[in-house]
Protein backbone atom coordinates (compact mmCIF):
# COMPACT_ATOMS: atom_id res chain seq x y z
CA UNK A 1 0.00 0.00 0.00
CA UNK A 2 1.27 3.32 -0.65
CA UNK A 3 0.57 5.79 1.68
CA UNK A 4 0.45 9.95 1.32
CA UNK A 5 0.63 12.44 4.00
CA UNK A 6 1.01 15.97 4.15
CA UNK A 7 3.56 18.22 6.65
CA UNK A 8 2.26 21.59 5.34
CA UNK A 9 0.35 22.59 7.81
CA UNK A 10 3.52 21.89 10.45
CA UNK A 11 4.43 25.66 10.38
CA UNK A 12 4.54 26.17 14.21
CA UNK A 13 6.04 24.06 17.20
CA UNK A 14 3.08 22.31 17.51
CA UNK A 15 2.48 21.11 14.05
CA UNK A 16 6.46 20.34 13.73
CA UNK A 17 6.50 18.24 17.27
CA UNK A 18 4.05 16.20 16.02
CA UNK A 19 5.33 15.36 12.26
CA UNK A 20 9.18 15.17 13.76
CA UNK A 21 7.38 12.35 15.87
CA UNK A 22 5.09 10.58 14.20
CA UNK A 23 7.19 10.08 10.88
CA UNK A 24 9.85 8.37 12.92
CA UNK A 25 7.12 6.62 14.32
CA UNK A 26 5.64 5.48 11.38
CA UNK A 27 9.49 4.01 9.80
CA UNK A 28 10.20 1.65 13.52
CA UNK A 29 6.96 0.19 13.24
CA UNK A 30 5.75 -0.09 9.36
CA UNK A 31 8.06 -2.10 7.43
CA UNK A 32 6.01 -3.13 4.57
CA UNK A 33 3.77 -0.02 3.38
CA UNK A 34 5.59 3.11 1.31
CA UNK A 35 5.06 6.56 2.43
CA UNK A 36 4.76 9.68 0.01
CA UNK A 37 5.20 12.84 2.19
CA UNK A 38 3.91 16.16 0.92
CA UNK A 39 6.96 18.39 2.39
CA UNK A 40 8.99 21.92 1.99
CA UNK A 41 12.67 21.77 1.52
CA UNK A 42 12.73 22.83 5.62
CA UNK A 43 10.03 20.24 6.33
CA UNK A 44 12.77 17.93 4.62
CA UNK A 45 15.16 18.89 6.88
CA UNK A 46 13.49 18.53 10.05
CA UNK A 47 11.32 15.61 9.01
CA UNK A 48 13.35 13.79 6.52
CA UNK A 49 14.63 10.28 7.65
CA UNK A 50 16.86 7.81 5.73
CA UNK A 51 13.89 4.93 5.11
CA UNK A 52 13.54 3.62 1.47
CA UNK A 53 9.86 3.35 1.91
CA UNK A 54 9.47 7.24 2.80
CA UNK A 55 9.46 9.43 -0.16
CA UNK A 56 9.34 13.00 -0.56
CA UNK A 57 7.43 15.63 -2.75
CA UNK A 58 9.26 19.31 -2.88
CA UNK A 59 6.27 21.80 -2.08
CA UNK A 60 7.62 25.53 -1.58
CA UNK A 61 6.27 29.14 -2.57
CA UNK A 62 2.95 28.64 -0.68
CA UNK A 63 2.94 27.03 2.94
CA UNK A 64 3.46 30.15 4.93
CA UNK A 65 0.04 31.62 2.99
CA UNK A 66 -2.76 29.85 4.76
CA UNK A 67 -5.09 30.32 1.74
CA UNK A 68 -2.76 29.65 -1.42
CA UNK A 69 -2.16 26.71 0.45
CA UNK A 70 -5.63 25.68 0.84
CA UNK A 71 -5.95 26.23 -3.07
CA UNK A 72 -2.99 23.98 -3.78
CA UNK A 73 -4.17 20.95 -1.68
CA UNK A 74 -7.93 21.81 -3.04
CA UNK A 75 -7.04 22.03 -6.96
CA UNK A 76 -3.08 20.53 -6.98
CA UNK A 77 -2.83 17.75 -5.17
CA UNK A 78 -5.59 15.94 -6.40
CA UNK A 79 -3.77 15.28 -9.55
CA UNK A 80 -0.57 14.33 -7.73
CA UNK A 81 -2.46 11.40 -5.79
CA UNK A 82 -3.66 9.98 -9.14
CA UNK A 83 -0.37 10.55 -10.51
CA UNK A 84 1.85 9.02 -7.25
CA UNK A 85 -0.82 6.21 -7.63
CA UNK A 86 -1.20 6.72 -3.57
CA UNK A 87 -3.76 4.13 -2.04
CA UNK A 88 -5.06 6.29 0.78
CA UNK A 89 -4.22 9.92 1.93
CA UNK A 90 -3.91 11.13 5.55
CA UNK A 91 -3.79 14.74 6.75
CA UNK A 92 -3.23 15.57 10.18
CA UNK A 93 -6.12 18.77 10.26
CA UNK A 94 -9.44 19.29 9.87
CA UNK A 95 -9.20 20.03 6.13
CA UNK A 96 -9.58 17.03 3.98
CA UNK A 97 -9.05 17.22 0.44
CA UNK A 98 -12.29 17.62 -0.67
CA UNK A 99 -11.83 16.16 -4.52
CA UNK A 100 -9.63 13.37 -3.99
CA UNK A 101 -9.33 10.59 -6.01
CA UNK A 102 -8.35 8.55 -3.46
CA UNK A 103 -9.56 7.49 0.17
CA UNK A 104 -8.81 10.09 2.77
CA UNK A 105 -8.25 9.59 6.14
CA UNK A 106 -9.00 13.07 8.27
CA UNK A 107 -8.02 14.10 11.98
CA UNK A 108 -10.46 16.25 13.60
CA UNK A 109 -7.29 17.90 16.09
CA UNK A 110 -9.00 21.54 16.49
CA UNK A 111 -12.65 21.64 18.00
CA UNK A 112 -12.24 25.94 18.18
CA UNK A 113 -14.50 25.73 15.07
CA UNK A 114 -16.99 23.95 16.27
CA UNK A 115 -17.13 26.10 19.74
CA UNK A 116 -16.23 29.80 18.23
CA UNK A 117 -19.77 31.08 18.96
CA UNK A 118 -19.37 30.76 22.70
CA UNK A 119 -16.03 32.87 23.25
CA UNK A 120 -15.73 36.47 22.69
CA UNK A 121 -12.88 36.84 19.85
CA UNK A 122 -11.80 39.00 17.34
CA UNK A 123 -14.28 39.60 14.12
CA UNK A 124 -11.82 38.33 11.76
CA UNK A 125 -11.13 34.98 14.25
CA UNK A 126 -15.10 34.43 14.00
CA UNK A 127 -15.10 34.67 10.09
CA UNK A 128 -12.05 32.72 9.78
CA UNK A 129 -13.48 30.02 12.49
CA UNK A 130 -16.70 30.24 10.67
CA UNK A 131 -14.99 29.15 7.72
CA UNK A 132 -13.38 26.66 8.89
CA UNK A 133 -16.29 25.02 10.95
CA UNK A 134 -18.04 24.62 7.07
CA UNK A 135 -14.78 22.88 5.78
CA UNK A 136 -14.64 20.77 8.27
CA UNK A 137 -18.15 19.73 8.18
CA UNK A 138 -17.26 19.23 4.48
CA UNK A 139 -14.24 17.28 5.11
CA UNK A 140 -16.02 14.49 7.48
CA UNK A 141 -18.90 13.92 5.01
CA UNK A 142 -16.01 13.28 2.40
CA UNK A 143 -13.76 10.81 4.20
CA UNK A 144 -13.67 7.19 4.24
CA UNK A 145 -12.44 7.47 7.85
CA UNK A 146 -12.20 10.29 10.81
CA UNK A 147 -9.42 10.59 13.71
CA UNK A 148 -10.67 11.78 16.87
CA UNK A 149 -7.57 12.26 19.49
CA UNK A 150 -9.58 12.48 22.71
CA UNK A 151 -12.60 10.27 23.54
CA UNK A 152 -14.61 14.00 24.67
CA UNK A 153 -13.64 14.81 21.10
CA UNK A 154 -14.96 11.37 19.74
CA UNK A 155 -18.51 11.66 21.60
CA UNK A 156 -19.11 15.31 20.81
CA UNK A 157 -18.56 14.92 17.20
CA UNK A 158 -21.01 11.68 17.57
CA UNK A 159 -23.47 13.32 19.39
CA UNK A 160 -23.64 16.61 16.88
CA UNK A 161 -22.96 14.39 13.76
CA UNK A 162 -24.09 11.17 14.31
CA UNK A 163 -24.27 10.39 10.34
CA UNK A 164 -19.98 9.65 11.01
CA UNK A 165 -20.20 7.65 14.20
CA UNK A 166 -19.09 4.77 11.59
CA UNK A 167 -16.34 6.18 9.90
CA UNK A 168 -14.40 7.29 13.63
CA UNK A 169 -11.49 6.32 15.60
CA UNK A 170 -9.74 7.34 18.48
CA UNK A 171 -5.89 7.70 18.59
CA UNK A 172 -4.33 9.66 21.13
CA UNK A 173 -1.09 11.66 20.59
CA UNK A 174 2.11 10.44 21.16
CA UNK A 175 4.80 11.63 24.01
CA UNK A 176 7.61 13.40 22.54
CA UNK A 177 9.40 14.04 26.18
CA UNK A 178 11.66 11.46 28.07
CA UNK A 179 10.50 11.31 31.69
CA UNK A 180 12.20 13.06 34.04
CA UNK A 181 13.42 11.29 37.04
CA UNK A 182 13.26 13.55 39.62
CA UNK A 183 11.13 16.58 41.04
CA UNK A 184 12.26 18.27 44.07
CA UNK A 185 11.49 21.82 44.08
CA UNK A 186 10.22 24.31 47.07
CA UNK A 187 8.33 27.33 46.28
CA UNK A 188 9.69 29.88 48.83
CA UNK A 189 13.63 28.72 46.45
CA UNK A 190 15.37 31.55 44.63
CA UNK A 191 14.18 31.37 41.13
CA UNK A 192 10.94 29.58 41.80
CA UNK A 193 7.66 30.24 39.82
CA UNK A 194 4.36 29.24 38.67
CA UNK A 195 3.41 28.41 34.98
CA UNK A 196 1.08 28.08 32.12
CA UNK A 197 1.81 28.03 28.09
CA UNK A 198 -1.14 28.03 25.44
CA UNK A 199 -1.45 30.70 22.87
CA UNK A 200 -3.26 34.20 23.73
CA UNK A 201 -7.21 33.27 22.64
CA UNK A 202 -10.37 33.62 24.74
CA UNK A 203 -10.86 29.79 25.14
CA UNK A 204 -7.05 29.31 26.75
CA UNK A 205 -8.27 31.57 29.70
CA UNK A 206 -5.50 33.10 30.75
CA UNK A 207 -7.21 35.74 32.31
CA UNK A 208 -9.03 33.98 34.55
CA UNK A 209 -6.04 32.23 35.88
CA UNK A 210 -3.94 35.85 36.45
CA UNK A 211 -7.06 36.92 38.47
CA UNK A 212 -7.25 33.92 40.75
CA UNK A 213 -3.72 34.36 41.09
CA UNK A 214 -4.26 37.82 42.39
CA UNK A 215 -6.70 37.24 44.29
CA UNK A 216 -4.00 34.61 46.32
CA UNK A 217 -1.34 37.28 46.02
CA UNK A 218 -3.38 39.55 48.32
CA UNK A 219 -3.97 36.64 50.49
CA UNK A 220 -0.85 35.06 51.03
CA UNK A 221 2.66 36.65 50.85
CA UNK A 222 6.23 35.91 48.92
CA UNK A 223 4.26 33.21 46.37
CA UNK A 224 6.55 32.74 42.91
CA UNK A 225 6.09 34.63 39.91
CA UNK A 226 3.33 33.31 37.43
CA UNK A 227 5.02 32.58 34.60
CA UNK A 228 2.48 32.71 31.00
CA UNK A 229 4.51 30.83 27.64
CA UNK A 230 2.13 31.68 24.31
CA UNK A 231 2.05 33.76 20.85
CA UNK A 232 -0.52 35.82 20.10
CA UNK A 233 -3.19 34.72 18.51
CA UNK A 234 -6.20 37.28 19.45
CA UNK A 235 -4.56 40.57 19.72
CA UNK A 236 -7.63 42.46 21.61
CA UNK A 237 -7.72 39.48 24.49
CA UNK A 238 -3.61 39.57 25.06
CA UNK A 239 -4.10 43.38 25.17
CA UNK A 240 -7.09 42.59 28.22
CA UNK A 241 -4.74 40.74 29.78
CA UNK A 242 -1.65 43.12 29.66
CA UNK A 243 -4.32 46.27 31.04
CA UNK A 244 -5.34 44.01 33.55
CA UNK A 245 -2.06 43.11 35.11
CA UNK A 246 -0.66 46.76 34.96
CA UNK A 247 -4.26 48.19 36.90
CA UNK A 248 -3.41 45.43 39.84
CA UNK A 249 0.44 46.21 39.52
CA UNK A 250 1.32 42.91 38.78
CA UNK A 251 4.59 43.89 36.62
CA UNK A 252 6.76 42.55 38.73
CA UNK A 253 4.48 39.05 39.52
CA UNK A 254 3.66 37.88 36.06
CA UNK A 255 5.43 37.74 32.90
CA UNK A 256 4.92 37.14 29.64
CA UNK A 257 7.07 34.87 27.78
CA UNK A 258 5.95 34.94 24.44
CA UNK A 259 6.12 32.01 21.84
CA UNK A 260 9.11 29.79 23.21
CA UNK A 261 11.36 27.61 20.93
CA UNK A 262 9.58 23.78 21.53
CA UNK A 263 13.24 22.65 23.12
CA UNK A 264 13.25 25.71 25.80
CA UNK A 265 9.47 25.10 27.11
CA UNK A 266 10.24 22.12 27.54
CA UNK A 267 12.98 23.29 30.29
CA UNK A 268 10.55 25.82 31.56
CA UNK A 269 8.07 22.97 32.06
CA UNK A 270 10.77 20.97 33.93
CA UNK A 271 12.31 23.99 35.88
CA UNK A 272 8.74 24.88 36.94
CA UNK A 273 7.25 24.60 40.30
CA UNK A 274 3.74 24.20 39.49
CA UNK A 275 2.15 23.87 36.04
CA UNK A 276 -1.81 25.75 35.65
CA UNK A 277 -3.73 24.68 32.61
CA UNK A 278 -7.12 26.88 32.75
CA UNK A 279 -7.79 26.11 29.85
CA UNK A 280 -11.68 25.87 28.65
CA UNK A 281 -11.79 24.00 24.87
CA UNK A 282 -8.94 21.51 24.02
CA UNK A 283 -8.92 18.03 21.39
CA UNK A 284 -5.89 16.59 23.05
CA UNK A 285 -4.27 19.10 25.31
CA UNK A 286 -0.39 17.69 24.24
CA UNK A 287 0.82 20.48 26.77
CA UNK A 288 -0.23 18.26 29.53
CA UNK A 289 1.34 15.17 28.06
CA UNK A 290 4.32 16.77 27.79
CA UNK A 291 4.04 18.83 31.21
CA UNK A 292 3.36 15.33 33.07
CA UNK A 293 7.01 13.39 31.34
CA UNK A 294 8.43 16.49 33.57
CA UNK A 295 6.54 15.70 36.53
CA UNK A 296 5.62 18.95 37.31
CA UNK A 297 2.37 19.10 39.41
CA UNK A 298 -0.40 20.36 37.87
CA UNK A 299 -3.86 21.83 38.34
CA UNK A 300 -5.51 22.02 35.82
CA UNK A 301 -9.36 22.78 33.95
CA UNK A 302 -11.86 20.23 35.32
CA UNK A 303 -13.43 20.48 31.79
CA UNK A 304 -12.69 17.66 29.41
CA UNK A 305 -10.74 16.20 27.89
CA UNK A 306 -8.10 17.61 30.67
CA UNK A 307 -9.60 14.78 33.01
CA UNK A 308 -9.71 12.23 30.54
CA UNK A 309 -5.51 13.25 29.57
CA UNK A 310 -4.58 13.63 33.40
CA UNK A 311 -7.16 11.06 35.20
CA UNK A 312 -5.36 11.31 39.06
CA UNK A 313 -2.14 12.95 37.81
CA UNK A 314 -3.54 16.55 38.33
CA UNK A 315 -6.15 18.69 40.47
CA UNK A 316 -8.99 19.97 39.26
CA UNK A 317 -10.73 22.97 39.27
CA UNK A 318 -13.78 25.52 37.41
CA UNK A 319 -11.77 27.29 35.20
CA UNK A 320 -14.42 30.14 35.77
CA UNK A 321 -14.18 30.10 39.12
CA UNK A 322 -11.56 32.65 39.95
CA UNK A 323 -11.52 31.41 43.82
CA UNK A 324 -11.71 27.53 43.04
CA UNK A 325 -7.97 28.78 40.70
CA UNK A 326 -6.76 30.58 44.03
CA UNK A 327 -7.66 27.41 45.93
CA UNK A 328 -5.80 24.93 43.38
CA UNK A 329 -2.67 26.79 43.34
CA UNK A 330 -2.70 26.89 47.19
CA UNK A 331 -2.67 23.06 47.62
CA UNK A 332 0.28 22.89 45.33
CA UNK A 333 1.98 25.49 47.03
CA UNK A 334 1.35 24.38 50.41
CA UNK A 335 0.76 20.52 50.38
CA UNK A 336 4.16 18.36 50.00
CA UNK A 337 2.40 15.28 49.94
CA UNK A 338 0.08 16.46 47.49
CA UNK A 339 2.62 17.49 45.21
CA UNK A 340 5.04 14.12 45.45
CA UNK A 341 1.78 12.18 44.52
CA UNK A 342 0.84 14.38 41.84
CA UNK A 343 4.90 14.09 40.29
CA UNK A 344 4.85 10.06 40.54
CA UNK A 345 1.44 10.02 38.85
CA UNK A 346 2.65 12.21 36.59
CA UNK A 347 5.32 10.31 35.28
CA UNK A 348 3.01 6.77 34.78
CA UNK A 349 0.34 8.66 33.08
CA UNK A 350 2.42 10.56 30.64
CA UNK A 351 3.89 6.36 29.43
CA UNK A 352 0.37 5.70 28.58
CA UNK A 353 1.13 8.33 25.76
CA UNK A 354 3.16 6.51 23.43
CA UNK A 355 4.50 7.60 19.53
CA UNK A 356 5.11 3.81 18.35
CA UNK A 357 1.75 3.25 19.68
CA UNK A 358 0.17 6.32 17.75
CA UNK A 359 1.85 4.96 14.76
CA UNK A 360 0.75 0.89 14.76
CA UNK A 361 -2.61 2.02 15.43
CA UNK A 362 -2.48 5.11 12.62
CA UNK A 363 -0.81 1.92 10.04
CA UNK A 364 -4.41 -0.27 10.89
CA UNK A 365 -6.66 2.64 9.95
CA UNK A 366 -4.68 3.23 6.83
CA UNK A 367 -4.50 -0.71 6.01
CA UNK A 368 -8.29 -1.16 6.57
CA UNK A 369 -9.33 1.95 4.65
Amino acid sequence: MKIGLSTLSGVSYGGITFFNNLIPALSRVDKSNEYVIFTTKNGLRLFGINNEKFKYVIVNGIVKNAVLRFLWEQIVLPFKLSKLRIDVYYTAKNINVFFSPVKTIVAIRNMEPFFYKEYKNEISLNIFSFLRNLLTRISMLKANKILAVSEFSKEYLIKNYPHIKHKLHVVYNGNPVPGNPSYNKMYNSKGAYILTASKFVTYANQLSLIKGYNYLNTQMQNIPPLWLAGGIHDRSYFEKIKDYIADNKLTEKVKILGLIEHSKLIEYYSNAFAFIFPSTLEACPHTLIEVMSCQVPMAVSNLEPMPEICTDAAIYFNPYSEKEIAQSIHKLLTDKKLRNHLSKSSLSRSRFFNWDLTAKSLVKIFESS
